[in-house]
Formats: structure tokens, sequence, C-alpha cells
């Protein structure tokens, strides 16, 4: 998250388990995907396994472990993309393994809406 507001850029933080038949899938078909990919260069990315109780991780003044900072974010099912906002605001969330052409839309949706405003000088034109 650290980076994502130091960047202005949105974060994906994908909610995943060793167990977890639909991550490996997600992980393989779309994530692995080049369009995919590109899409995703545009974030600050970080990965939790739901399960991870011994882990912890600082954010700020929060230390937590990584299945609490999936709570955290209203992840209760893995897979879980929990899609954010620079300042960390969370923008949505989306639960299940997604295709391609599923998860686009999704990230097109997010980097449009966290776009930085044109300069002054070029919004009047």
């Amino acid at each position: 998250m650290e980076a994502a507001e130091a960047e202005s850029r949105p974060a994906l933080v994908y909610v995943q388990a060793a167990w977890c038949g639909p991550c490996r899938r997600l992980e393989r078909e779309t994530f692995a995907d080049p369009a995919v990919q590109d899409r995703l260069r545009r974030f600050a990315r970080a990965r939790l396994t739901v399960d991870d109780r011994d882990r912890a991780h600082r954010v700020g003044p929060w230390r937590l472990s990584e299945a609490e900072w999936a709570a955290h974010y209203g992840a209760e099912a893995a897979p879980t993309l929990v899609l954010l906002a620079p300042d960390g605001t969370v923008l949505g969330r989306q639960s299940g393994s997604l295709s391609p052409s599923g998860l686009l839309p999704i990230l097109d949706a997010v980097l449009a809406a966290t776009a930085p405003a044109p300069p002054a000088d070029e919004a009047r034109r």
C-alpha cells in the first residue's frame, strides 16, 4: 500500500490459499495472459494467504497476519481480488476465478477511476 500511495497507483490484493484449485487456475490462465499482464503492470500488487496466521505485515501503524489482512479487506473466500485506490480505499472485491476477458474490464474500470485528472489547461481544450 505504501508503494501504491507513493506512486499514485491503484492496488490489487490477491487473496489465495495453497489448497485452492480456482486460485491455481486464476494464476495459470488469467494472470499469465499477456493483456492481463499489461494491465497489472499499472497496479501495486500484493498476495495474501487466507490461512496464514503466522506471517505478519506492517502497513502504517498496523501489524496484522496475512489472514487478518485478508479479513480486513473483506476477503471471505479464496480466491478474492481486492481492488484499492492509491489511498487504500476499497473500490471493489471479486471472489472466484475469472477468465482474462472477465478480469480485463474490472482492471480497466479501476484504472479509469484512479487516473490522475488532466492539468487545468488541458481540461479546457
